[in-house]
């Protein structure tokens, strides 16, 4: 438990204390999960900026490695690509792929394809990933989403992650004062009495 952490999502943070089997979890204000840099606003738009910028350096080192290796084979370069850079990109986009800022991953990824298309880039961009077999970035995105609910919503209750997402499920996403989350030996995991009809969700992560 040394490295799992809690942060709350929301502008009023509701709970102080977050108890697992008779241990209280550190409760952090930022949390770092792979690239991407979490703060409790809900706003998560600058936490996307940092994974575009983060993923800007992973494409230019690729294409820098690829050309001192003389790598010519389109394919290849395509799968790494996909290996080592859209992997990453996606980090945690469960929670941000509604996010605005989505757009400046989009085109980093589509001025990939049409940098080793060699075309310009007003060229229109369906045309390019219909030649590479592809899809735009924002599909996939969503396709990770899907795997993601579908697996959350089928966790057993007997884990931590399971009973924050009963404890969501059964609220609406809303805690009112008589809310709490109990979890592993039955302690009480908001110590606090929740704010009224505020909407909020919890991260449980490891900290790097």
């Amino acid at each position: 438990m040394k490295k799992t952490k809690v942060m709350v999502f929301n502008s009023v943070d509701p709970c102080k204390n977050f108890v697992f089997e008779g241990d209280v979890i550190e409760h952090v204000q930022t949390l770092k999960y792979f690239e991407i840099l979490l703060k409790t606003t809900p706003n998560l738009d600058s936490a996307v900026e940092h994974l575009v910028v983060a993923n800007r350096r992973l494409l230019f080192a690729l294409n820098r490695h690829c050309a001192e290796l003389r790598i010519m084979d389109v394919k290849l370069h395509c799968d790494l690509f996909n290996m080592l850079v859209c992997s990453t990109a996606s980090y945690a986009c469960e929670i941000w792929v509604d996010s605005k800022k989505i757009k400046a991953i989009e085109i980093m990824y589509r001025g990939f394809f049409k940098c080793l298309f060699g075309v310009q880039k007003a060229t229109n961009t369906s045309i390019v990933l219909a030649e590479f077999g592809t899809f735009p970035f924002e599909h996939f995105a969503w396709g990770q989403v899907l795997l993601y609910y579908n697996c959350v919503s089928t966790v057993t209750k007997d884990r931590i992650l399971g009973k924050a997402w009963e404890a969501l499920t059964l609220g609406g996403g809303k805690f009112s004062a008589s809310n709490s989350i109990t979890v592993g030996n039955g302690t009480s995991a908001c110590n606090d009495p929740c704010a009224p009809g505020r909407d909020y969700s919890i991260a449980v992560g490891n900290s790097s």
